[in-house]
């Protein structure tokens, strides 16, 4: 079984141990790596994927609503346990668009790409022989080995890449504005949607002709590829859409996203040596349990800030929202490390309690 996790650029590697009760990276491997072919790594069963998304905003709440769409690198709001929701990521771009406001006197479209590129992973793992000779070795015990090496390791990553932009579009008139949004958004999609397997048109002598008497703003969000543009107009944003795009192919899939780990007692022969105990392993399913439902109350976090950033008249009670989920988020984190100390805990009324609060989890997930 292999667990996905949000690549948090702290040193990840593959082989890298992993303490998954404390979620925490180790710095030692218990992996053989030698020998291993990048090229040889690549999962031909994982398909690279791409959405595109490109629409009017007629408010900051549309605005707010498209960016709560973007958590994931798939392009799907990651609301079932299983996803991988992409927080920091999330944040990021939240961040980022948090100062455009809105200007009913204009014309304003988003722009949405997200790439989920290959997965590369260990194909066959196997324990080194040095944690071979410490298994076997009296002297230490399974514990000593999870304090070093950890119960799950880095198997592999899949990477991916995102371009998001949010362009505003005001005319001199606001007649011609009105009459013109229609052609435009519909011109522009062609474009945009083309890139990558050729336009098919002139566009930069027609962008000329659009966009005449025209004055436009344009915030761009990048990650997984670099290009380094400035964008100010219509014919710069083509552009660096297709620098990008271009780049992106040339780098095979953007940068790591999403860390994939897998347990150390799939390579073992468990009849002589088991990582894990019946309790911990009970233990670690409750705690996975527990830290879903944490994922999903930071995801409605971050959707109340957003639609908190952006406005909208429904907005009075966000604030008291917040503040509910973030001290259940608290609460829960807290639960957590006691169980750390004290495992038995996870057996208490208290982790009862826990479930009750988010019903669309449930231990089997």
């Amino acid at each position: 079984m292999t667990i996905q996790r949000e690549y948090r650029n702290q040193g990840e590697r593959l082989g890298s141990g992993f303490d998954s009760f404390k979620e925490i990276l180790l710095p030692n491997s218990a992996i053989d790596l030698d020998n291993i072919n990048r090229d040889e790594l690549i999962d031909k069963n994982f398909l690279p994927k791409d959405t595109f998304v490109f629409q009017q905003i007629e408010d900051e709440q549309a605005l707010g609503n498209m960016l709560n769409t973007s958590i994931s690198v798939s392009g799907i709001t990651p609301i079932l346990v299983g996803h991988c929701p992409c927080l920091l990521q999330g944040e990021a771009k939240a961040q980022y668009f948090k100062k455009s406001n809105i200007n009913q006197n204009s014309i304003y479209l988003f722009l949405d790409y997200q790439f989920t590129g290959g997965s590369y992973r260990i194909k066959k793992p196997k324990l080194s022989q040095e944690a071979i000779e410490f298994l076997h070795d009296k002297r230490h015990n399974l514990h000593e080995f999870r304090r070093i090496y950890g119960d799950e390791f880095i198997v592999g990553f899949r990477t991916g890449s995102e371009y998001t932009a949010l362009i505003e579009i005001k005319y001199a008139e606001k007649s011609k504005q009105e009459q013109n949004a229609f052609a435009i958004i519909s011109f522009l999609q062609s474009i945009f949607a083309g890139i990558g397997g050729g336009v098919g048109f002139n566009w930069e002598g027609e962008t000329k002709e659009y966009f005449k008497n025209t004055k436009t703003t344009i915030y761009c969000f990048r990650r997984g590829v670099s290009v380094g543009n400035t964008v100010f107009t219509i014919e710069q944003l083509i552009k660096d859409f297709t620098d990008f795009q271009d780049k992106l192919k040339q780098q095979g899939g953007g940068v790591e996203y999403i860390s994939l780990f897998a347990d150390y007692d799939q390579l073992i022969d468990t009849r002589n040596y088991r990582i894990l105990s019946p309790e911990l392993i009970e233990l670690k399913r409750k705690l996975k349990t527990l830290r879903a439902i944490k994922t999903q109350k930071q995801i409605k976090i971050l959707a109340c800030e957003n639609q908190l950033r952006f406005g909208g008249s429904n907005s009075s009670d966000l604030p008291q929202q917040i503040i509910e989920l973030e001290d259940s988020v608290s609460k829960i984190q807290d639960f957590i490390r006691r169980c750390e100390i004290e495992p038995e805990l996870i057996s208490s009324r208290e982790y009862i309690a826990f479930l009750k609060t988010d019903r669309k989890i449930t231990e089997s997930d």
